[in-house]
């Protein structure tokens, strides 16, 4: 069977947002790899950027391993983030190592500048991964085909105005809900640095309030919802519709989004 890419900016971030769809694909007989761009190497009040780094990249293979899937952690360094050639290298990297089907990657607009520019670079990399004199500077194969993008909504459903994205589908997880729980939970980590810096008392409710809300849109407990990729070069038939039925409902024909 194919291979489903979900490539994050920091471990957790694939949990919070896609990791219900990429069980119900795994579900199917799909290969699940999991990426981030950084380590995570801000993402705790007392330890330091490489320890943080060893444990959270460790959460994340776990996290990975629930669906049997795989992790690649790109070398990217926590809240320095950029469009540049060292960047476009690492992500390119993964996209040619793992060679998807389908990518699910963070939204082009969201609240923190690291996961915008993780969006740009994995949008970049998707296109430019099958260009043969690309060179990445390490070892990679070009890959042969355009894959399927999809971003992820924002996190609290709105960009940075307050207003939502333009999504185009919501994928019904209610049945899968609790592997999500499963693998978010596997960032222990995460929870003490999210009440030191959010003010969240439980990192575990915020994905279920995020997951409902996107629920709503479909009518369903739990969702998690998407825009599509559709410019030049990307597929733009609606793959997770495809392989996933009814549980994939574009936002166009729902009744509860009009």
């Amino acid at each position: 069977m194919d291979r489903i890419l979900a490539f994050g900016c920091h471990p957790d971030d694939i949990e919070f947002m896609a990791a219900g769809t990429l069980t119900l694909l795994a579900q199917q007989g799909y290969e699940i790899h999991c990426a981030t761009i950084t380590g995570g190497e801000m993402g705790h009040p007392t330890l330091g950027p490489q320890e943080i780094r060893e444990v959270r990249t460790g959460e994340a293979a776990a996290a990975a391993k629930v669906l049997n899937g795989h992790y690649h952690y790109a070398g990217g360094y926590d809240l320095e983030v950029e469009f540049n050639s060292v960047y476009r290298k690492r992500a390119v990297k993964v996209i040619r190592d793992v060679d998807p089907l389908i990518v699910l990657t963070c939204p082009p607009m969201d609240y923190l500048a690291d996961h915008e520019q993780t969006s740009l670079l994995v949008r970049n990399a998707a296109y430019i991964a099958s260009v043969p004199h690309y060179d990445c500077d390490m070892p990679t194969t070009p890959t042969k085909r355009f894959p399927y993008i999809y971003y992820w909504n924002a996190s609290g459903n709105t960009d940075i105005f307050g207003r939502p994205l333009p999504l185009s589908c919501a994928v019904d997880i209610s049945s899968v809900i609790e592997t999500k729980a499963e693998m978010l939970a596997c960032h222990k980590s995460q929870r003490e640095w999210l009440q030191y810096h959010n003010g969240w008392d439980e990192y575990m409710d915020n994905m279920y309030r995020q997951s409902t809300e996107d629920g709503k849109m479909i009518g369903t407990t739990y969702g998690e919802a998407f825009m599509q990729h559709r410019s030049l070069g990307h597929p733009k038939d609606n793959i997770l519709k495809g392989i996933l039925g009814e549980l994939c409902v574009e936002l166009s024909e729902c009744a509860p989004c009009r």
